[in-house]
Formats: C-alpha cells, structure tokens, sequence
C-alpha cells in the first residue's frame, strides 16, 4: 500500500507541474503574439519578439529611444521600477491612456495584447533621455536651449 501511495503522489506532482508548464507556456506565447503586433505597428520585425531578451531590448529601442535600457529590468529592486517606466513608455509611444500605463504596468500581457491587436497607432520613441534632463531642469523650448536660465 506504501508503494501504491508513492506512485500516486509522483503521478500527482507531474500532473502539477505539466498544468503550470503548460499556464506558462500559454503565457508565454500571448505575450509574443502581441508584442509581435506591437513591432509589426514600429516597424520593426515580428519574429524579434520571441527572442526573450532581445524583445526586451528592441522594446526599450522603440519606446525609449535606446535599447540597453533593458538591462535595469534585469537588476533585482530595480526591475520594479522599470516595469512602471516601461508601461509608461509605451503609454507614451502608442498614444494610449493612463489607465493603458496601469493595465500594462500590472497585466502586460494583456495590455500587449490590446495595443498590438486594438487600434493604437505607434507614435514614435520618446527618448528617455530628453525626458530624464527635462526632469531635473525643465522643458527645452524646441530651440537647442534645455530651459530656464538665469539673465
């Protein structure tokens, strides 16, 4: 009988973990199919995003101007923080609303999902940089001068 209930737990354990197997690998296919359209709407290749880091990196590219950017998502504490500028960032580049920037920064998978198959239109990076400088010392006026001087 000992033998019997082993068996029935091994069988048990593997059918766990083919079930979560499977959820992940669902979710990981969703998010390539919208992220794929959200390339496709940038410009850019569909098949880069089921590369996994690389679709990261191509993300940051086309929402912020600068791909590297992605390696911050990768620092524990860090990647928190990124996932909110990312979700803004898109917010930003697909001319979506705040409540997208919240959708996304909670559920991205959906969120890619309505922006790569709804009807947004892919507006341009926003170039992180500019926003970060303008951040700490005021809009630029458009004419190469970075804001307020003192006369």
């Amino acid at each position: 009988m000992d033998l019997l209930s082993g068996i029935v737990a091994i069988s048990l354990s593997l059918m766990m973990m083919g079930i979560v197997v499977a959820i992940l690998a669902g979710w990981y296919v969703f998010t390539c199919i919208g992220r794929m359209r959200m390339f496709q709407k940038a410009g850019v290749e569909g098949w880069k995003a089921w590369i996994p880091l690389y679709r990261d990196y191509v993300l940051c590219q086309i929402t912020m101007g600068a791909g590297w950017y992605f390696i911050f998502g990768l620092i524990p504490g860090v990647s928190v923080l990124m996932q909110a500028v990312y979700a803004y960032e898109v917010m930003l580049s697909y001319g979506q609303s705040v409540l997208f920037g919240v959708l996304y920064f909670f559920l991205p998978v959906i969120a890619e999902l309505i922006c790569g198959f709804g009807g947004s239109v892919y507006c341009g990076s926003q170039d992180l940089d500019r926003q970060i400088r303008d951040m700490f010392r005021g809009p630029s006026d458009g004419a190469g001068n970075d804001g307020p001087h003192e006369v």
